[in-house]
This record gives structure tokens, C-alpha cells and sequence, in this order.
């Protein structure tokens, strides 16, 4: 189970960065663009810990 925690962790990580400089990218742009980009983190947070947590 911490080997998977560990996976879940670097996992994330490596799309916060990514996401962290899509955000910086679209920073300029209207507050609704910045609500999208946040949706868009959410969603790929999630898909990522729900593959995770299907690999058991």
C-alpha cells in the first residue's frame, strides 16, 4: 500500500508541474479562462488517482 501511495505521489506531482505551467501560460487571460484551467487540473487530478487506484 506505500509503494502505491508513493506511485499515487510522484504521479501528481508530475501533473502539478505540468498543469502549474499550462496556469502560468493562460495567466493574462479572463477569470473564466482561469476557472477552466482549474476544472481541466481537477479533472486530470482525478483521472489520474482513479487509474492509480484501479491498477491494485
Amino acid at each position: 500500500m506505500e509503494e502505491k501511495l508513493d506511485e499515487i505521489i510522484k504521479l501528481l506531482k508530475g501533473i502539478d508541474e505540468k498543469l502549474e505551467v499550462l496556469v502560468n501560460q493562460k495567466v493574462p487571460k479572463s477569470n473564466n479562462s482561469n476557472k477552466a484551467i482549474l476544472l481541466k487540473q481537477y479533472e486530470e487530478t482525478e483521472k489520474l488517482f482513479n487509474k492509480v487506484m484501479n491498477k491494485k
